[in-house]
């Protein structure tokens, strides 16, 4: 199977979750920090929006037992952006696209286990393409905030900003 990436992907590796996580899957569960996990049993992911938060999440896996990197290479999580795949040197996964539903219309990037025979998509409980972050993506380098967003709000989980020349709202989901 192949699961969704949007925005910086935690993709971690299910045995090691199994296998080394402090208090085991309900502990990981447990501390998951968004509603985005998605698993097809051989890897998981959770999405985020925010560099900060991502190495935030993979402090909280190191800390309970996963192996982040050594040498460079990932070992137990990798980080898959949507736009450019794995952002470190991953022999255990592949990173590609494909169309939603078979519309090219609707594209959406997918990571999935190398040598996998499973073949279905799996994307978080309640995800759809029309509001989701494949369909809506703005993509924002480092730090470099334009001026014309400004923050409003935070709300359920969201930093909410809105473009003050155009009055479009956009939303950072944090954490």
């Amino acid at each position: 199977m192949a699961l969704l990436v949007e925005g910086l992907t935690v993709v971690m590796r299910c045995e090691a979750i199994v296998k080394k996580f402090t208090g085991g899957v309900d502990a990981f569960k447990a501390s998951l920090p968004n509603s985005t996990l998605c698993s097809d049993g051989e890897i998981a992911c959770v999405n985020f929006m925010v560099p900060v938060d991502v190495q935030s999440y993979i402090e909280h896996l190191t800390e309970n037992g996963l192996t982040y990197k050594d040498d460079g290479k990932s070992i137990d999580i990798v980080v898959v952006d949507q736009t450019r795949g794995p952002t470190t040197l991953c022999d255990w996964v592949d990173f590609g696209e494909a169309n939603w539903n078979n519309d090219p219309k609707c594209p959406i990037s997918l990571c999935c286990a190398k040598e996998t025979k499973l073949n279905q998509i799996v994307v978080p409980e309640g995800w759809n393409y029309e509001s989701s972050l494949s369909a809506n993506h703005k993509y924002v380098e480092g730090e470099s905030i334009p001026d014309n967003l400004k923050f409003l709000r935070n709300e359920n989980g969201l930093d909410v900003l809105v473009d003050e020349n155009t009055g479009q709202e956009f939303f950072v989901r944090r954490g």
